[in-house]
């Protein structure tokens, strides 16, 4: 629609000031008179659904993942087996730290517990002849002490031996499971067959730490898509098919996805890819978006979104009155959607709101 606005002219008289011997001019302004056109496009109060899509990111992951990383700090690293991007086997021996004085400790609680374990072992062979002896030589001792008084009492010297070494031999028992458990957790391995990924760099020569993440196992042939959290978790049924889209990356394209064991979503929520790009070969941290219907309402009186104003908590829309001049109209909305906002009160089917 076009109409005419017409601007009258304004003069304003210059004049003079006086004070303290000077004199100011006041500027001279003149608006000429002119014509200006001024173009406005319409849009109708329609009936129409409104659909509200909620944009959620997600991203390819691993579903088997293996967080590598040594329980103790201040270890010299001593080896590093494998390099970013190595396909390992269940059971590979991936890095491992300096243990050359712990295999020493170990070899000698080693030796000790044997020892001990022969000498518990010969005690009561030991004793009895120990015995024997006492009656042999009875009659040349000339001790006060009776001869089943000097039994008892060797009896009783070995039964002390076996208690000290048997509280020794536990005692070394238990420190070589410690060092024998140090030396096992000294030395990483593999927990399924996997790539390793995000390898620390300069890892080789460095001193651990304790839980620091230093490498991935990742199990790249059993992937779906993740997203964090489970926010949105209400919007997604069992077998209920999603669009997804990847923008970039030599996978890009649209896809269908399916969730995944929903009963699972605690932490995250993850999704199977049901249909998908011929060839489309998807990357571990490939990005996409999945995008899902939020809220709908269907055949209700709406308007484009790009006619509605909101400001604070009031929304407008600007019209033309009988002198085509531009006004607001202050007006009730519902569901504000991706390209339609549906219209409670304030306007009809078939009035006409300003679009541009």
């Amino acid at each position: 629609m076009r109409f005419k606005k017409k601007l009258l002219p304004i003069t304003l008289a210059a004049f003079l000031l006086c004070g303290c011997g000077k004199t100011e001019e006041a500027p001279l302004v003149m608006v000429d008179s002119e014509e200006e056109v001024v173009s406005y496009s319409l849009v109708q109060v329609t009936y129409d659904d409104v659909i509200l899509t909620r944009k959620i990111d997600c991203t390819y992951s691993q579903s088997n993942a293996q967080e590598v990383s040594f329980n103790v700090t201040g270890r010299y690293v001593d080896k590093v087996y494998v390099e970013e991007g190595d396909v390992v086997k269940k059971g590979d021996l991936l890095c491992e730290l300096s243990s050359s004085e712990l295999e020493a400790q170990i070899e000698e609680l080693e030796y000790k517990v044997k020892k001990n374990e022969l000498k518990l072992a010969n005690y009561d062979v030991e004793a009895g002849l120990a015995v024997q002896d006492v009656f042999l030589y009875q009659h040349y001792d000339y001790a006060s002490q009776s001869y089943a008084d000097r039994v008892q009492a060797t009896k009783d010297s070995y039964e002390r031996l076996k208690v000290l070494t048997n509280d020794e031999l536990e005692f070394d028992r238990e420190e070589l499971s410690r060092k024998r458990k140090e030396l096992k957790e000294s030395r990483l391995y593999a927990e399924f067959d996997g790539v390793v990924y995000k390898l620390k760099k300069n890892l080789e020569g460095s001193t651990s730490k304790a839980d620091a993440v230093i490498m991935n196992i990742v199990d790249s042939t059993d992937c779906k898509f993740e997203v964090e959290g489970t926010e949105f978790k209400h919007l997604f049924k069992e077998g209920q098919m999603v669009d997804m889209n990847i923008p970039f990356s030599s996978a890009a394209g649209d896809y269908v996805l399916l969730p995944y064991e929903m009963e699972n979503w605690t932490d995250s929520m993850k999704f199977v890819v049901y249909t998908g790009p011929d060839n489309a070969v998807i990357d571990v941290g490939t990005r996409g978006t999945i995008s899902i219907i939020e809220d709908q309402k269907s055949h209700v009186l709406s308007l484009p979104k790009d006619v509605v104003h909101i400001a604070g908590d009031e929304a407008f829309v600007y019209m033309l009155n009988e002198d085509n001049i531009r006004t607001i109209k202050y007006i009730t909305i519902g569901l504000f959607g991706d390209e339609r906002v549906e219209i409670i009160d304030g306007l009809a089917e078939g009035e006409k709101v300003v679009k541009k």
